[in-house]
């Protein structure tokens, strides 16, 4: 059977009122514009619709197939009416109106990437959803690119290059959005590669900033006093310490 992507009976409960829009989505629970639902992570909804005496009542609302076989591991985002979610390799995101009997796709993006980045990575090739803002969607792609996408019809703002799969540099973790900036990751630790963290603008594409998880202080952009493990400073030049 093909694989699936869900959006049960909760997904409902997410739809927004028909109200004034909130300042942010952090003032507004019946959206889920973040992986986490907030900058906090909480990953957790404070709706109360859904107590231990209704849940076994709860139902599929809808069922949508994306044609994808393996693994899903995006939570949708749900913004005004409608809900976006991506898939593995090769990275397809759907829009998709959030509404019974709306059995509707809005726009489909599909990337073309090189099928030989499969050989590169160490597990499945799958992708951990997507980000929010501005009336965007920002994607990280398996072969590193991180791309914006108009969040209304579908369309590539710009692309971003993250990262070199030649020497398996891949990406399956979900970008961050905070205010102005992207935050995205790199996969291939299995590998060997340098991680990173990157910082691009998110309404131009260009980088920001790079940390990098080893080597000077200069390199990993850590505070070495501010920065601490078991309470205590780490110091200078701790990731090459012995």
């Amino acid at each position: 059977m093909r694989q699936v992507f869900a959006l049960a009976a909760l997904a409902t409960l997410l739809l927004p009122a028909r109200a004034e829009e909130p300042a942010t989505f952090r003032q507004n629970p019946k959206e889920w514009r973040s992986q986490g639902g907030n900058d906090a992570n909480w990953r957790y909804s404070p709706l109360t619709q859904i107590t231990p005496e209704n849940a076994g009542k709860l139902q599929v609302a809808m069922i949508v197939s994306t044609g994808a076989l393996r693994g899903h591991e995006g939570a949708p985002l749900v913004v005004d009416d409608v809900a976006y979610f991506t898939t593995p390799f090769p990275n397809e995101v759907f829009a998709r109106r959030l509404a019974y009997n709306a059995d509707k796709i809005l726009w489909r993006y599909v990337p073309r990437q090189d099928p030989s980045i499969l050989k590169k990575i160490g597990g499945d090739a799958v992708n951990r959803g997507l980000a929010y803002g501005d009336n965007r969607i920002f994607l990280s792609r398996l072969d590193t690119n991180l791309v914006a996408i108009d969040a209304k019809v579908g369309k590539t703002i710009w692309s971003r290059t993250n990262g070199n799969p030649q020497i398996g540099e891949t990406s399956t973790g979900a970008p961050a959005l905070f205010k102005d900036k992207v935050l995205v990751g790199l996969s291939g630790g299995d590998f060997g590669v340098r991680g990173h963290v990157t910082a691009y603008d998110a309404k131009t594409g260009q980088r920001l900033w790079r940390g990098y998880s080893t080597g000077p202080d200069a390199d990993t952009l850590i505070d070495p006093e501010k920065t601490t493990h078991l309470g205590k400073p780490v110091g200078k030049e701790a990731s090459l310490a012995s």
